[in-house]
């Protein structure tokens, strides 16, 4: 049996304490940030929230790129509430890109620190069990291609996989450009979704719908057999 050097168990404890840490603080940010995500959802708290962030001005835009970090950062927590609402507040293009600064910047904290934590951190978050179905993606060869495919089918816990790509072999600017171009299809149709309800073009909202549902279907269909060829 190996015997550790008291110096390798300070870096031990060291390392154990940043990860409880770590999880606690983003575990009180959730519960207290919960009822605002459990209420996102609803149309009245929507039309309430847009009124509040357009009397903020500039700032208004900050908040909702803060939200759009938050709960990429969380990973538990739907991401299509906020791409409506950002869509509702600034129109296809501008929530499209608010969401994918936020995105970005939320990977590149996610990425950098789960390098530094390990994989001991993200069992920690998600379990072994969930993370176990992914694990091909941490040793896979073509981490660049694995990346884009799992990024852009529909169905995948992107969040999750943000974590997962900290401990892969895949180089950082290769994740973040990949990841964040691959995420742009689901992002802008949620987008221009939320854009046509605050217009007040319902038609074209259930025309967006169905389109994104229709895909959404195809990707359910298909991603186990896309899955078990990248497992492959």
């Amino acid at each position: 049996m190996r015997h550790w050097s008291s110096q390798e168990k300070k870096q031990f404890i060291r390392l154990g304490l940043l990860v409880a840490g770590t999880v606690l603080v983003i575990g009180a940010l959730t519960l207290l940030c919960m009822p605002f995500f459990a209420k996102i959802e609803e149309p009245e708290f929507q039309q309430q929230f847009q009124k509040w962030v357009y009397s903020l001005g500039w700032k208004g835009c900050l908040i909702l790129l803060g939200i759009q970090i938050f709960q990429i950062i969380i990973a538990f927590i739907p991401g299509e509430p906020v791409e409506l609402l950002a869509g509702m507040l600034y129109g296809a293009w501008g929530g499209l890109m608010i969401c994918l600064t936020g995105i970005l910047m939320a990977s590149t904290a996610i990425f950098f620190a789960v390098r530094k934590l390990g994989y001991p951190a993200v069992v920690r978050i998600f379990g072994k069990e969930k993370l176990d179905e992914f694990k091909f993606f941490k040793s896979a060869e073509k981490a660049e291609v694995v990346t884009f495919i799992l990024f852009l089918i529909p169905g995948t816990p992107k969040d999750m996989l943000t974590y997962l790509a900290g401990i892969s072999r895949i180089k950082p600017a290769s994740f973040l450009f990949l990841s964040t171009f691959a995420r742009i299809p689901s992002v802008v149709t949620s987008t221009l979704m939320g854009s046509t309800m605050s217009s007040g073009n319902w038609e074209m909202t259930v025309l967006i719908f169905l389109l994104t549902a229709a895909i959404g279907l195809v990707g359910i269909l298909y991603k186990d057999r896309i899955l078990h060829r990248l497992r492959r």
